[in-house]
C-alpha cells in the first residue's frame, strides 16, 4: 500500500499551508532513521506531520479495508500498490478526500500547538 502521487501532493500542501513544514524530515533517510529509532524503543524522534499523516491514512485504510490492501492492485496503477485514500473514494460514500485530508491536518496542528511544537498563535497560510 502506497499513497499515489496526487494524494501526496495533496497531503504535502494540507502540512505546509498550516505551517509545519519544518517538522518534516527533510529526506526519506532521515524519516528512515526516525522510523528505526522509534521502532527501536530508543530516544522519542522528532514528530513529523507527513510521516503522521502517512500512517494515519495507512492504518483507518486497513482498519476499514482490510488486508487486500496490502496486496498488488491488479489495476496497475500507482506501481501495482493500492491508495489507502483512493480506496476511501472509490468504497466510501461521500468521502471527500480533500475535506477529509484537511481535517486531519487540523487536527495535527491543533496537537502540535498543545506540545509547543508550533506557536499557539500560528495561523494558516491562505
Amino acid at each position: 500500500m502506497r499513497i499515489c502521487k496526487d494524494h501526496w501532493a495533496v497531503i504535502r500542501s494540507a502540512i505546509e499551508v498550516r505551517g509545519l513544514s519544518g517538522l518534516v524530515a527533510k529526506d526519506s533517510k532521515e524519516a528512515h532513521k526516525n522510523l528505526m529509532a522509534e521502532l527501536e524503543g530508543g530516544a522519542q524522534p522528532p514528530f513529523d506531520p507527513l510521516m503522521s499523516m502517512h500512517w494515519h491514512w495507512h492504518n483507518a485504510a486497513l482498519r476499514n479495508g482490510g488486508l487486500y490492501l496490502l496486496s498488488e492492485d491488479p489495476s496497475g496503477k500507482n506501481d501495482g500498490q493500492y491508495c489507502p485514500l483512493c480506496e476511501f473514494v472509490a468504497h466510501a460514500q461521500g468521502f471527500d478526500d480533500k475535506k477529509e485530508i484537511d481535517s486531519v491536518a487540523d487536527q495535527i496542528l491543533a496537537w502540535c500547538r498543545e506540545e509547543g511544537l508550533v506557536p499557539k498563535a500560528a495561523r494558516r497560510a491562505q
